[in-house]
């Protein structure tokens, strides 16, 4: 299978442009076949592993060079969003030390459901995952919370 993008024959090798502040090539999706970046994206990137978010509303597709793949989703969904539920929210994160998040929607609508989602790496954290979850859970009008491991 030829790699996307890598090279080819017939138009000649990708030229990226690093002039301004961003680079920009076109991927090629087909269902089932893996998407190959450059190989001078990839150096530029600087880490063999990245962290992919599809932001569903949106269809944007962001990623993120990571270091480390022990990655958690934080996904809060609120019943009954008040003025006081984000104050809430930084007094939890700022007990469990929670600060270095890689991507949050923040609050953010998906069809009649208000969440907020984060991905963060746990080593930071000063309590053990089940203490954060209970402690968000404890947040008046969450009404679920999931942590799970990304995979």
């Amino acid at each position: 299978m030829k790699p996307l993008l890598d090279y080819d024959f017939e138009v000649g090798p990708v030229v990226i442009d690093k002039e301004g502040a961003t680079s920009a090539i076109i991927l090629h999706l087909t269902p089932g076949e893996p998407v190959v970046f450059p190989a001078e994206f990839v150096a530029d990137i600087g880490e063999k592993a990245g962290l992919v978010v599809m932001h569903h509303k949106d269809r944007v597709v962001k990623i993120f060079p990571v270091a480390n793949e022990d990655i958690y989703l934080l996904r809060i969904e609120i019943s009954d969003l008040s003025r006081n539920f984000l104050k809430q929210l930084n007094f939890a994160f700022n007990d469990a030390k929670l600060s270095d998040i890689i991507f949050t929607t923040g609050v953010c609508l998906r069809g009649e459901r208000c969440y907020y989602e984060c991905y963060f790496i746990p080593d930071q954290l000063v309590v053990t995952l089940n203490e954060l979850e209970d402690s968000l859970k404890k947040i008046p009008g969450v009404s679920r919370v999931v942590l799970k491991k990304v995979s």
